[in-house]
């Protein structure tokens, strides 16, 4: 009778085991280095004269990131990915916009585009985590 126990417990640990042993979805990552590339906007100097190329250039990363967010999430969050890159699409557009007409209020639209994309990415990295 012990042997019968003791290759129980035995199955058991190994059992606990394999189930503390889950990897976490490739979403958990790929969400993460999103924000990071949402954060590193924050460090871009407005007064810098580089401002809007290194935003062009943050821009790129986030675009990465972000294609890399949507092959991972599947169809799992497909509403804060649209909302997502639906503030992409209109950051991007300002981006450019400023880069080519410099003025306060073209600047002003690009400012209220990070703002509300930002807030799209807050909220999905926010929902993914949940899940990690």
């Amino acid at each position: 009778m012990k042997p019968a126990i003791a290759a129980t417990t035995l199955l058991l640990a190994l059992s606990l085991t394999a189930c503390g042993g889950e990897e976490e979805p490739a979403v958990c990552s790929s969400s993460s280095d999103l924000k990071a590339s949402v954060e590193d906007v924050k460090k871009i100097k407005v007064d810098s004269g580089t401002a809007l190329a290194d935003l062009e250039s943050a821009l790129k990363a986030i675009q990465t990131d972000l294609t890399a967010v949507k092959k991972d999430a599947e169809n799992e969050f497909s509403d804060q990915l649209n909302a997502v890159e639906t503030g992409f699409a209109a950051l991007k557009t300002s981006v450019q916009t400023a880069a080519a007409s410099t003025s306060a209020e073209t600047l002003a639209t690009a400012a209220a585009a990070i703002s509300a994309f930002g807030s799209s990415v807050k909220t999905l990295i926010n929902d993914v985590q949940k899940t990690c």
